[in-house]
């Protein structure tokens, strides 16, 4: 079947996925069509690369409401804002710490800008199968060890989790480290009161926000933050930064879903859908907690996050009977439950299909939960760097016990690492892996 067919193709399942906003314009961009507004960087039209008039103003306009000394508007992906930020900042051999939990363009960041890494586990939650917060005095215990020029972070997590930036902000200050944080999926902070605070309202000197995950806009819509108390470099690297990774024939239709979805955001019927969509997702919860339904709360969880799950099922057949019974598709899951993204674009009657179906899947009265393992921590053999263009070997599965890995294996989504190239292969690893694969070492 051919792309063009695929698409054609109507879908018959409802989808808790990204992009949140359901395959339906939820704002106004004021134009025709894409094909309409599709230009090159013609006479009278600004530059992405170097805006000096439109671009630069919209730029402006959201730095302003966010709070941002600048911002940058990125049409190819919050990965490409991870690759810029950590370009600006990270030169060859500078050390940087990385939780563990960061998406994998943290480690294609440490190959393109020869930084060397040390990885720092983030807390665990044994119940849900999950990575969580940072622990701020596990961090300053290992800042005041080790000298880093840059640590990078997430929050909140995949399934809502975000940690105390504020406190996290201060202890890398005082050891005069720069605070990156992946907040792709957090990009509704910055435009509501009802969740968490946003990490540069928190100090952070980088934040990184994926529009199109819960705030409404396309796919590949991004943004990057750089924080006005920024210290001892120059804004202007990360226009550099920016313009090594972005392509040089950026998409204006993009750029202008970036403007329309903040301006939407910002005016009161954004405001207002947020405030609803919380409200019906409060609703929601309540009425299925009756039911057997179990969600991740504490008093940090974003709930446009609906990680749950249902007593006497694991968190895999639940998925595959939501999807196969009720053509309901969750983000990604775990033996324990299932993520459902919520956000712009997420109506009542979504939710209501989704509540009606968790009802009445079957559970089964002797299900024994699965044990949880987390990955053990990671023998780091070589850099990133060294890694690229080594030679490597094929080995059997049995062969492979503490020999080096030369590729990434990750769930894909959320994109987190459980094994990263010039690392040795554990024997948690070989459990994990399915009988058959074969190892590149």
């Amino acid at each position: 079947m051919s792309i063009i067919k695929l698409l054609n193709k109507k879908l018959d399942r409802t989808i808790f996925t990204t992009p949140t906003h359901n395959q339906k314009a939820q704002f106004s961009q004021n134009y025709d069509n894409f094909y309409k507004n599709d230009f090159s960087e013609i006479e009278g039209y600004d530059n992405l690369a170097n805006p000096k008039s439109a671009i630069l103003m919209a730029q402006g306009k959201v730095a302003d409401i966010i709070g941002a000394k600048h911002t940058f508007f990125i049409t190819q992906g919050a990965t490409t804002a991870i690759l810029a930020a950590m370009k600006a900042l990270i030169n060859p051999a500078d050390k940087v710490l990385a939780a563990r939990n960061c998406h994998k363009s943290v480690f294609n960041g440490l190959i393109l800008t020869a930084g060397y890494v040390e990885w720092f586990m983030p807390d665990t939650d044994k119940d849900w199968g999950i990575y969580t917060k940072i622990d701020p005095k596990k961090l300053e215990s290992t800042l005041e060890i080790n000298d880093y020029k840059v640590f990078i972070m997430t929050s909140p997590t995949y399934e809502g989790i975000n940690s105390d930036i504020k406190k996290i902000s201060e202890i890398c200050k005082k050891h005069n480290t720069y605070l990156i944080v992946d907040e792709a999926h957090g990009a509704l902070y910055n435009f509501s009161n009802d969740l968490a605070k946003s990490a540069i309202s928190q100090g952070a000197d980088i934040s990184v926000n994926s529009l199109h995950k819960t705030a409404g806009a396309l796919n590949q819509t991004a943004i990057l933050n750089i924080n006005n108390d920024i210290r001892n470099i120059d804004t202007h690297i990360f226009q550099k930064a920016v313009n090594v990774f972005q392509t040089t024939s950026p998409s204006y239709p993009l750029l202008a879903n970036i403007e329309a979805c903040i301006n939407y955001l910002t005016s009161k019927n954004g405001t207002d859908e947020i405030k609803n969509l919380l409200l019906e997702i409060d609703k929601f919860k309540k009425e299925l907690k009756r039911f057997g339904i179990e969600f991740l709360e504490d008093e940090n969880h974003d709930p446009t996050k609906l990680f749950l799950k249902k007593e006497g099922i694991s968190g895999f057949d639940l998925s595959d009977s939501m999807y196969d019974e009720f053509n309901i598709e969750d983000e990604l899951n775990n033996s324990v439950g299932c993520l459902y993204l919520c956000g712009i674009g997420t109506t009542k009657q979504k939710l209501e299909k989704l509540k009606n179906a968790l009802k009445k899947v079957r559970t089964n009265p002797s299900f024994e939960p699965i044990s949880i393992d987390f990955q053990p921590f990671p023998l780091v053999k070589m850099q990133p760097v060294d890694t690229f263009n080594r030679d490597f070997i094929y080995v059997n599965k049995n062969d492979s016990l503490l020999k080096i890995s030369n590729i990434m294996l990750l769930p894909y989504p959320p994109g987190i690492g459980i094994l990263y190239p010039g690392e040795a292969i554990q024997k948690w690893h070989l459990d994990y892996l399915n009988k058959d694969v074969e190892v590149i070492v």
